[in-house]
């Protein structure tokens, strides 16, 4: 499955994160790469709203945050500073139903089943690309 949005305002990123989010299955893993600034962490704000999640907030120091909203948990990685490392300790905290994001995904050591591959560009200062694979 090969999907692309054109994004010329931020709000057209609740679009995409409503995309996902009804094909989200009860366990579902998304990698999301991209360069900063590009709309990553935007992006999981949007869908943790759509799971009744108020206050998603990017875990750049604290690596990991879990959420746990109405309808699902969310648990948000950006690995952009574990180069390597794979003391996640995912399987404590991944109980289903859940969303498992990771930004960066580059940078982790651990092999996870990504359901879908977000790639986010930047055009111009008005112009995002999302692709998905």
């Amino acid at each position: 499955m090969k999907q692309e949005w054109k994004l010329s305002c931020e709000s057209y990123l609740e679009t995409v994160a409503q995309t996902i989010a009804k094909q989200a299955g009860e366990q579902y893993f998304i990698a999301l790469q991209g360069e900063l600034g590009s709309g990553k962490t935007t992006f999981v704000k949007y869908l943790g709203r759509i799971w009744g999640i108020a206050d998603v907030k990017s875990p750049s120091y604290d690596i990991m945050h879990v959420h746990r909203g109405t309808q699902r948990t969310l648990i948000h990685i950006d690995a952009y500073r574990l180069k390597g490392k794979s003391e996640l300790f995912l399987d404590d905290v991944c109980k289903p139903p859940f969303c498992l994001v990771v930004e960066w995904p580059e940078c982790l050591s651990l092999s996870i089943p990504f359901d879908i591959h977000l790639q986010f560009s930047i055009k111009s200062a008005t112009e995002r690309w999302i692709q998905a694979t």
